[in-house]
């Protein structure tokens, strides 16, 4: 069980980068202001889940989630095509990977 989450976590970790720096679709029809906000959010929270059930502790979790996020950004800057470094995409990636952390590892429980 731990390899198939070490392997889903790491295939997940590739996918945010592969999703995050391919040429972007085209702009939908009907506009949301939060649609790419959700996006971050939802990615980087689906990886706090898997690291954390993979076993990694909250502190590990949360500064990989961070580095991911900086990385992804500071890699959307230097795309040749157009990709946006955002302070934003990061702070909800942030939130992402906290909101992952927090449901999966259950902090609020209580321990026996």
């Amino acid at each position: 069980m731990r390899r198939a989450l070490a392997a889903a976590a790491w295939a997940w970790t590739l996918a945010i980068f592969v999703f995050l720096w391919m040429p972007p679709p085209p702009p939908p029809e009907i506009v949301w202001p939060w649609w790419d906000s959700l996006v971050h959010t939802g990615l980087l929270a689906a990886f706090g889940v898997l690291w954390t059930w993979h076993g990694l502790g909250a502190v590990r979790v949360l500064w990989l989630g961070a580095a991911v996020g900086a990385v992804t950004e500071i890699g959307q800057a230097l795309l040749p095509w157009e990709r946006h470094c955002s302070g934003g995409d990061l702070a909800f990636d942030l939130l992402g990977v906290t909101l992952g952390w927090l449901v999966a590892g259950r902090p609020w429980r209580r321990r026996q």
